[in-house]
C-alpha cells in the first residue's frame, strides 16, 4: 500500500514538474516574440555643429576655435553696443559697419584670453585700414587701433605683453606693449622689414581664412 502510494505521489510530482516546466517555457517564448515585435525606440539624430554665421556657406565646424565662441562674441557685442550707444542710436552707423569679427589669444601668458575685434565699413575703416579693438576677457578696451587690419603675434615679449605685427598704410608696423597699452596709430610706428612668418599666431585674416561675421 504504501509502495502504490510512493508511485502515486512521484507520478503527480512528475507531472506537476512537468506543467511548471513546459508554462515556463511558454512564457519565456512569449516575452521573446513580445520583445521581437515591439519596434525599438528611434536614436535621436545628433546635433548639428553650432553655426556662429548662418549667413554664409561655410559649416560651423570649419571656423576657429579663437574667433568662433558664442559667448565671447555676446561679450564683445556688448561692449560694442555701449562704446557706440549714440552713433546706433541716431543710426550713423550702417547695417554692414554693424558687423564684426574677433580673435582670442592669450598675450600676457596669465591663462586668459585678450579679444582683438575687427570691424569694417566706412563708419571704422578709411584708406589705410581700420578701427580695431583689443579687449581684455571681461570685455574692458586695452587699445583702440586705428589704420590697422591684419595682425600677427610675435614670440618676443615687451612689458609682460607680446609684441604685434599689425598691417597699417601698405606694411606691417611693429607694435610693442608700453606697460599700459600698445601705441594706438601703428601708420607711425616702424615697419617691419620683411614678412612675419607663417608659423606666427594670425588675427583677423579674414581674406584668407575662415571668420564667422557678428552683428552688434
Amino acid at each position: 500500500m504504501k509502495k502504490n502510494l510512493l508511485v502515486i505521489a512521484t507520478i503527480l510530482l512528475s507531472g506537476i514538474y512537468a506543467c511548471n516546466t513546459t508554462e515556463k517555457k511558454e512564457e519565456a517564448s512569449a516575452a521573446a516574440t513580445t520583445e521581437a515585435t515591439t519596434p525599438s525606440e528611434p536614436t535621436p539624430a545628433p546635433e548639428p555643429p553650432y553655426d556662429p554665421d548662418p549667413t554664409d556657406t561655410i559649416p560651423g565646424n570649419l571656423y576657429g576655435v579663437n574667433s568662433s565662441s558664442k559667448q565671447t562674441a555676446d561679450l564683445v557685442r556688448l561692449t560694442l553696443q555701449d562704446l557706440h550707444k549714440d552713433d546706433l542710436k541716431n543710426g550713423i552707423i550702417d547695417s554692414f559697419g554693424r558687423r564684426f569679427i574677433f580673435f582670442e589669444y592669450d598675450l600676457n601668458d596669465d591663462g586668459k584670453k585678450e579679444i582683438f575685434v575687427g570691424l569694417r565699413g566706412s563708419y571704422f575703416c578709411g584708406s589705410g585700414g581700420c578701427t580695431t579693438y583689443l579687449l581684455d576677457n571681461q570685455g574692458n578696451v586695452i587699445t583702440k587701433f586705428s589704420v590697422s587690419r591684419d595682425v600677427v603675434i610675435d614670440n618676443k615679449v615687451t612689458n609682460g605683453f607680446k609684441d604685434l605685427f599689425i598691417f597699417s598704410g601698405g606694411k606691417f608696423r611693429i607694435v610693442k606693449y608700453n606697460g599700459k597699452t600698445y601705441p594706438p596709430n601703428p601708420s607711425t610706428l616702424p615697419a617691419l622689414n620683411v614678412v612675419p612668418g607663417d608659423d606666427l599666431p594670425r588675427a583677423l585674416n579674414f581674406v584668407h581664412e575662415p571668420y564667422p561675421w557678428f552683428t552688434f
